[in-house]
């Protein structure tokens, strides 16, 4: 499911360090050599053909200019159609974000009532004195990340995401990427020396996850829980790093002198990410192991679906979750609830208080934005305008 991959990216170069730490380790030779087709799971063809259906053609033609974003609809980059059946307005990964006007406060609406009324014998008394208006509140901005790929597969500008933060005062992702790894963070990611991956899966499991991730050493591999196995084969292998979406625009966003703020804490990610008992998740990442060719397609999918910014398709890829069985499909459901609608619940306060104030940049996993529990859906009832934005 790629809304564990989506925060479980951002910590597995930590799950992968130093060895003397208690953290697992890539080989040196390896740690030097760049990942080709066969390590990253799926080639840059394979990802560029699961696009096909939703890129048009290329063609001699200008691009349409882009709608006016106050037309409440998506201006879809050059040569992307918009699906028929999704709303436009959903069809982007930047959005902009305006708060609601300010109501006045009961206390100020209960002294207005209560103000004595002007003499209407005299006339320099009826004209009522100029009330100060409150200033329209200012436009901030929610980004959907992936956590996976390539600029150049993911379809992002960084010259134009440089620009939209230089607009802002400040930015705001899921957790502080240069976080130090505490000791006491380890029971979250390793499992216990008794219960080896190795014996929750079987050998013949355990040495098809070792296939499918030649980058991580045996000995570690078999240390993991399955929650980080499946976010490592989710993510086609990548391990992470400086070169992720995250960690690029926090040092961008560093870079710049903007503040920079959190809505969550490493401990809290984990306690998300290792919801689920170990002993469970071994029976998803089990089917998973048994059909892994729908990863390498789901993961191909994932990138088709950002680069045509249809989130909502993703979402719904993900709530398939094809090839798993009915017990598999529950257990899978209640790590999504940590990992999306409970992770949603808790931002969204976090959130208002940062559009109100703004103008900032928010940069989070794009599959915790869309849907019915999505944080669009959320602001949208509380009265803010969300607009998508070319990218």
């Amino acid at each position: 499911m790629h809304a564990r991959s989506s925060i479980a990216r951002c910590l597995l170069a930590t799950l992968l360090a130093s060895a003397s730490a208690g953290a697992a380790q890539l080989a040196p030779a390896q740690q030097q050599q760049p990942q080709d087709a066969q390590t990253r799971g799926v080639p840059v063809p394979t990802a560029t053909d699961a696009a096909a259906p939703q890129l048009m053609p290329a063609t001699s033609e200008p691009a349409a200019p882009a709608r006016d974003a106050s037309t409440n609809a998506a201006a879809p980059a050059a040569g992307i159609v918009p699906a028929p059946s999704q709303a436009a307005s959903m069809r982007g990964v930047l959005f902009r974000v305006t708060p609601p006007q300010p109501a006045s406060l009961p206390a100020e609406t209960a002294q207005e009532q209560s103000a004595p009324q002007a003499d209407t014998d005299d006339p320099a008394s009826a004209t009522p004195s100029p009330q100060p208006s409150a200033p329209p509140p200012r436009a901030s901005y929610l980004l959907a990340t992936i956590h996976f790929g390539t600029p150049e597969e993911q379809g992002i500008d960084y010259a134009e995401l440089e620009r939209t933060l230089a607009g802002v005062e400040t930015f705001v992702n899921e957790a502080n990427l240069d976080e130090a790894w505490k000791r006491e963070y380890d029971g979250y990611r390793w499992l216990a020396p008794e219960d080896p991956l190795s014996k929750m899966v079987g050998k013949e499991r355990f040495a098809m996850a070792r296939a499918l991730l030649p980058s991580v050493r045996p000995q570690d591999l078999d240390r993991m829980k399955p929650w980080s196995v499946l976010a490592l084969l989710e993510a086609r292998g990548e391990s992470g790093g400086e070169a992720t979406m995250d960690a690029r625009l926090q040092r961008m966003a560093a870079g710049a002198g903007k503040q920079v703020l959190h809505l969550e804490t490493l401990e809290e990610q984990l306690k998300a990410l290792d919801c689920v008992p170990a002993a469970e998740h071994a029976r998803v990442l089990d089917e998973r192991l048994g059909a892994s060719w729908i990863l390498r397609i789901e993961s191909a999918q994932a990138m088709a679906w950002y680069r045509a910014r249809n989130l909502e398709a993703w979402l719904a890829d993900i709530d398939r979750m094809e090839g798993l069985g009915d017990e598999a499909k529950a257990i899978e459901q209640r790590s999504r609830r940590c990992l999306l609608e409970e992770r949603n619940a808790r931002w969204i306060g976090q959130l208002e208080t940062l559009f109100q104030d703004g103008p900032c940049l928010v940069a989070v996993g794009a599959v915790h934005l869309v849907g019915a529990e999505g944080l669009i859906a959320a602001l949208r009832r509380d009265g803010y305008t969300v607009e998508a934005m070319p990218l």
